[in-house]
């Protein structure tokens, strides 16, 4: 039996904790958690596509410490309705559209900003039998703010067992050395952006971002059904709350990251 790289989580719980780090020019500190619920709705024909729809919640902690906070606290929410459509032009490309609208916000402010529409539309282009091309864009809130983002990446398999990705937003490179266990390096992006209402009752904009290297392993413990761990090291940190007033962004000192995944990947 050839056994290959596991693909993204498509199915179950996704955890990541950092911790507390120094912000710029303060004694403060802050902390994060970050937890992810993701299901599947099924595969459907839609015309010459495959449509592949899926939902995700999630939860963001912020937390600040040794220093007065009028802010708060906030624990953030996301919910995702992600629709995406898969069509294979021929033998060596392939198109894929993803639409997601989504929610984001503390629960207590659901006004128009609370809500955006994201997207993605990449083509995939196999080269040779081992090795292929990702190019397109995307539309999200993957660097805090909600902008475009260019993505490129060429894949290269010199085995079943190995796989490379060299590209931007993510380069990662992935090795099976057992049928059931797998080890890996990457380097991403994580970030967010989110309405919140603050103890002072001003509605505001809450944005995260920075860049995330880590290492870890795989364990598959049935058919499809893997468990993960990870530790890494959050770098390029920014931290902004966005009034009517005005914008106040800091930097983060980086931070060690522990992230926990168990789940279907296909």
């Amino acid at each position: 039996m050839e056994w290959s790289i596991p693909k993204e989580l498509a199915m179950g719980l996704k955890h990541h904790s950092y911790s507390d780090a120094s912000l710029e020019s303060s004694a403060a500190e802050l902390s994060m958690d970050y937890t992810q619920v993701k299901v599947p709705l099924g595969k459907f024909n839609v015309g010459d596509h495959f449509m592949v729809p899926s939902i995700s919640l999630e939860q963001t902690n912020f937390e600040v410490n040794n220093a007065p906070n009028a802010a708060g606290d906030p624990t953030l929410y996301t919910i995702k309705s992600q629709f995406m459509f898969i069509k294979k032009l021929d033998d060596k490309w392939m198109r894929i559209i993803q639409v997601t609208p989504s929610l984001h916000t503390d629960g207590d402010v659901l006004d128009d900003e609370a809500f955006s529409l994201t997207g993605l539309a990449i083509w995939k282009y196999n080269s040779t039998v081992n090795s292929g091309w990702t190019m397109g864009i995307g539309v999200n809130r993957l660097f805090g703010e909600y902008k475009p983002i260019p993505l490129v990446a060429y894949q290269y398999r010199p085995s079943p067992q190995t796989q490379i990705d060299v590209g931007f937003p993510v380069t990662r490179y992935e090795h099976r050395w057992k049928s059931n266990w797998t080890g890996f390096a990457s380097i991403k992006p994580v970030g967010g952006n989110w309405r919140f209402k603050t103890t002072q009752e001003d509605k505001v904009n809450v944005s995260y971002s920075s860049w995330v290297a880590s290492t870890g392993i795989r364990y598959q413990f049935k058919p499809k059904m893997w468990t993960t761990l990870e530790l890494g090291q959050g770098f390029g940190r920014k931290f902004d709350i966005d009034t009517d007033d005005n914008t106040g962004e800091v930097d983060i000192d980086d931070s060690t990251a522990i992230m926990f995944s168990i789940g279907l990947h296909h």
